[in-house]
């Protein structure tokens, strides 16, 4: 069946993209300041690498579940987890910067832990805030991460771009995550759900007889939609989504670079840097409607940004991240081009 985009739903998860990234931003500068949270630069490099494992590993057992186990119980517990354990360190800078007192460390870490419980519940009771607790989640999780020093910060993430290639255009399994996610509706990913009515000379044979069959089992009772289809159009789903670790990962190293150089104006131009590679991404999803990582051009803009900004004051290495930012992004054009190919999508 063809993949409908619409403008709308891009404007939407690039709305939300930003309000996380800028937010996360101004939630830091306000509440913690880089000298008193300065990480240490003796971390080793190899933290990436173990960081990097972390996630594999993470994912295999995601994928074991998702293959031999069926029942809901488990995404459930999988899902307040992660949603918990990301959402308590938020709670935990906020109420702690406004109740610093010794006194109050009981009361502020019994917050922080019950305010992201009552959240999961709130969602569970109440579906449509997925996208609400998936944006504190991604909070939480980018600026606890932002702790990491930003070399070690910089290489999980470049790691991280390239499990994100592999896993969507080689192996695949990030794109069966992704369905168990969106199918579930869980707190892992931010999206924009519709309907359209498309026009029947639009659509493929193969699709037309798939809508057919979905359209026999539905009960529609809005008039104006059935006249639509008694003229001719097809109420066609049209979906967006962006994983929690597409919004992390920007954040995270906007803030490490906060922390790390004491600079706003860094932090900045990444979050600026990353806003592009969505738009990116974005024009790429429109394009050729497949599958696509999300990490990949975000880092590929990013590191386009910070060579930009460093080129004056080191031409060699930033015009080597410019560089490596522009091989990227013709990286994920050619191989999005290839894969429409391979999948018989139109190409302009």
């Amino acid at each position: 069946m063809e993949r409908i985009i619409e403008y709308r739903q891009l404007v939407y998860i690039i709305s939300l993209f930003l309000l996380v990234q800028f937010l996360g931003l101004l939630i830091v500068f306000f509440f913690l300041p880089p000298v008193a949270v300065a990480p240490t630069q003796q971390a080793s490099s190899f933290d990436a690498l173990w960081f990097f494992l972390y996630v594999l590993a993470g994912t295999v057992f995601l994928l074991l579940i998702f293959k031999f186990y069926h029942g809901a119980a488990i995404y459930a517990i999988i899902e307040g987890v992660i949603v918990v354990i990301a959402s308590f360190y938020l709670f935990l800078i906020i109420l702690g910067s406004i109740f610093p007192q010794q006194a109050y460390v009981p009361e502020v870490v019994a917050a922080s832990i019950a305010l992201p419980i009552l959240l999961m519940i709130a969602k569970y009771r109440k579906p449509w805030l997925r996208n609400e607790v998936a944006i504190i989640a991604s909070l939480g999780a980018g600026i606890v991460l932002g702790f990491l020093p930003f070399t070690v910060a910089f290489a999980f993430m470049m790691i991280i771009a390239a499990y994100d290639y592999v896993a969507v255009f080689v192996t695949k399994h990030m794109l069966a995550l992704g369905k168990q996610a969106v199918d579930r509706n869980m707190a892992l990913l931010v999206g924009s759900s519709e309907v359209e009515l498309v026009p029947k000379a639009y659509l493929s044979k193969r699709s037309i007889k798939e809508l057919k069959k979905l359209l026999a089992k539905a009960k529609i009772r809005n008039k104006q939609i059935k006249q639509a289809i008694r003229q001719g159009a097809l109420p066609v789903p049209t979906q967006t989504a962006l994983g929690t670790g597409d919004l992390t990962m920007p954040l995270m190293l906007a803030v490490s670079a906060y922390f790390s150089f004491a600079s706003y104006f860094f932090a900045v131009v990444i979050a600026v840097g990353a806003s592009l590679g969505l738009v990116f991404t974005m024009y790429l999803l429109k394009t050729y409607k497949i599958g696509l990582p999300a990490i990949p051009p975000l880092f590929s803009f990013i590191a386009i940004a910070l060579g930009l900004s460093l080129v004056a004051k080191n031409t060699y290495f930033g015009s080597l991240l410019v560089l490596l930012g522009f091989l990227i992004a013709i990286l994920m054009i050619i191989t999005a081009r290839r894969v429409a190919k391979k999948q018989g999508r139109s190409i302009f």
